[in-house]
This record gives C-alpha cells, sequence and structure tokens, in this order.
C-alpha cells in the first residue's frame, strides 16, 4: 500500500470517528506531522477526502470537514433507510440468537461528557452490519456512517432515545420480527 493511500485511509477514518470537528481548520502541516509524512503526502490524501466530499478545501489557509445540506441529510437517511433494511432481513433470516444477544454489550447505559455519541452509535450499527458477514454491505455500511458521523457532530439528540430504539432493534431480531425491527431502525434514523 503506497503511503498516501495509508494517509488517505487513517484521514478518512478521524473524519469518520468526528475527530475533526466543523469549523475547525484542518492544515496540511499539522497533517504531514501527525502522520509523519511529507506535506505532498499529507496534500494528495487530504485532496482525496475533497474529491470524495468529505472535506472541502478553502485555499491557503487548510481544509474543513465539509457539512452536509438538509438535502444531503435526507439523501444520506433514505440510503442508510435502504441499506440497513436489508441487514434487518439478513440478520432476521441468518443470524444466530446468541450472535444478536451479543449486541446488548454495545448498549451504554452510563454517558459521561467525554463519549462521543457519533462514535458509539457508528459502532452499534457497524455492529449489525458486520453480523451478516456479506463485504458489500458492510462496505456500504461504513461509507453510509461515516457520511453520517458530519451530521451527528452537529446534531443534539437525546442519547437514551437512540439507546432504546438499538435495544428495542436487538429485540425485534431475536424475536425474527423483521417489521418491527425496520420500524425501529427507521425510528433511530430518522430521529436526526
Amino acid at each position: 500500500m503506497r503511503l498516501s493511500d495509508k494517509v488517505y485511509k487513517q484521514l478518512k477514518d478521524d473524519v469518520f470517528l468526528a475527530k475533526y470537528k466543523p469549523n475547525v481548520l484542518i492544515v496540511e502541516g499539522d497533517i504531514a506531522r501527525k502522520y509523519g509524512v511529507s506535506k505532498v503526502t499529507a496534500g494528495e490524501a487530504l485532496h482525496r477526502l475533497c474529491n470524495e466530499g468529505h472535506l472541502t478545501s478553502y485555499p491557503r489557509s487548510g481544509y474543513m470537514v465539509t457539512m452536509l445540506t438538509p438535502r444531503d441529510m435526507k439523501q444520506l437517511n433514505r440510503m442508510r433507510i435502504a441499506v440497513e433494511s436489508l441487514i434487518m432481513d439478513l440478520l432476521c433470516e441468518e443470524a444466530s440468537e446468541e450472535d444478536l444477544r451479543s449486541l446488548f454489550a454495545l448498549i451504554k447505559e452510563d454517558f459521561n461528557e467525554n463519549d462521543n455519541v457519533s462514535v458509539i452509535n457508528a459502532g452499534f450499527h457497524m455492529a449489525l452490519a458486520r453480523l451478516t458477514n456479506n463485504k458489500y454491505v458492510i462496505t456500504q455500511t461504513e461509507a453510509l456512517l461515516g457520511s453520517a458521523s458530519r451530521v451527528e457532530q452537529s446534531v443534539k439528540y437525546s442519547k437514551e432515545r437512540w439507546q432504546d430504539f438499538h435495544k428495542k432493534m436487538i429485540e425485534a431480531l431475536i424475536a425474527r420480527d423483521v417489521t418491527l425491527a425496520k420500524a425501529h431502525l427507521v425510528a433511530d434514523i430518522s430521529q436526526r
């Protein structure tokens, strides 16, 4: 793997994990130092993320995480519902009860102010995708959740409420009630 590809992947992961906040300038030199690479290599990774729409370039200043418009958010939520509804179908058909029950371990009961809500939420939805053992579903879910993290950085919503949706999704999956699982999924995604 080329060095610029490695930096690109690490930087993309950091953007998707909400380590870069909206309206905070990302400077090429800082990225080069952080990852121990040249400015040229850092620039290649940053430009790639701009081309994918994850960052916006501000010439001679730096880059910022691209915030999504209301239309972008609506389109993103529709895609998430489509892909994650497929996940509900697959899990109801194929996942063992033990695997489904293991998802309860991802429900966080106590939050502190340092908890990254976006990371916790994405972790749950990625765990659902990984249980399918379908590499295409996993890849698409990862990309959609990465984009969703840019929304979640700027949206405040009840942590307890989405955790409740997660519990209800698991319970519906264990009961093999795909319709109810999808209803809780839609409610979870739509609350943003």
